[in-house]
């Protein structure tokens, strides 16, 4: 985090009087339209243009504070522009952006079985993996099922901590966990793995309620739960939960009455939100889910993914 120590701040150090509580702000509207907690509109980019005097009149955060058109705590952001009042009143809940998509993204079997060697062997859209099968390591390509969101709310800021993502969530169901590797990707390409492919053994782990025994050449869709990933779920990544003897819930299938299923909730990402350090907020974050083993298929119905609110510009205003 970059501190900016502005010249008029020195001079409030003791060289020229300032407001009653100490405080020399500066905001981007002309002196006259500045009133007791700011400018009317609340809008604030940083360029001086002259000091004003704010006066804290508490903290925002209630429904009271986010919506009486003040500076509250003098940080230069008004009501719901205020991170403070992230889904407080009406204002929005800031960093927050839920993706229905409209008709379920359908995850068949893996696409692709070509060998390879590297990214450049497989055709376009594919990708070259390691995959830990029977007759062990094979590198196949496999194509991604992707949904991307354009990101344009945060300014010029960089991704600095593994809590500037709050949590990713998806709706969805699989009938079988263990193929699937699912990732988000960074708008500087970075990928960091939220579910990790192990290889093809183990037993079966729904997620939701599958629809196991629809046709393979036509599938369906079964009923999703929501699986999301957080820096510091007390669960640990999904497989290491299951392998680890993590209590189960239990789905309904066709083939033997009853399956094990993943407990919807919060787990650990399989790779920290700290490999995202350096990358760009704006732009495309797109979630990745790839089949490695044959057989079983799945759904999205929708997914979304939430900023810390301090990194968002405005919080009154979309992020995409």
């Amino acid at each position: 985090m970059v501190i900016r120590i502005s010249f008029a701040f020195l001079l409030c150090l003791g060289l020229v009087a300032c407001g009653d509580d100490g405080r020399r702000v500066t905001r981007d509207v002309p002196e006259a339209d500045l009133g007791p907690g700011g400018g009317a509109d609340g809008s604030i980019t940083g360029r001086d243009l002259g000091p004003y005097e704010c006066t804290p009149t508490g903290e925002e955060g209630s429904p009271a504070t986010c919506g009486d058109g003040i500076d509250n705590d003098c940080n230069r952001k008004t009501d719901c522009v205020d991170a403070a009042c992230s889904g407080v009143g009406s204002c929005p809940v800031c960093g927050r952006v839920d993706t229905p998509l409209g008709s379920p993204l359908a995850l068949p079997d893996g696409i692709g079985s070509s060998t390879c060697s590297s990214d450049s062997d497989c055709p376009s859209g594919q990708q070259c993996f390691t995959i830990d099968g029977i007759l062990g390591p094979m590198q196949e390509c496999r194509e991604s099922y992707a949904s991307t969101l354009s990101f344009t709310g945060f300014g010029g800021a960089g991704f600095t901590a593994a809590s500037d993502i709050e949590s990713v969530c998806v709706n969805m169901e699989h009938s079988w966990l263990r193929d699937l590797e699912i990732s988000l990707q960074a708008p500087n390409g970075r990928r960091i793995r939220l579910q990790r492919f192990l290889g093809q053994e183990g037993g079966e782990i729904y997620l939701g309620t599958a629809d196991d025994c629809d046709d393979s050449g036509s599938p369906s869709p079964g009923t999703g739960e929501t699986y999301c990933w957080t820096p510091d779920a007390a669960r640990e990544a999904m497989l290491d939960y299951a392998n680890g003897g993590g209590a189960m819930d239990t789905a309904t299938s066709c083939f033997s009455g009853t399956a094990d299923m993943m407990p919807p909730g919060d787990y650990r990402p399989a790779e920290s939100f700290e490999g995202f350090v350096g990358s760009p907020l704006n732009g495309d974050w797109t979630l990745l889910v790839t089949d490695l083993w044959g057989s079983d298929n799945g759904y999205i119905f929708e997914w979304s993914i939430s900023f810390d609110p301090n990194t968002v510009d405005d919080c009154s205003v979309p992020l995409i």
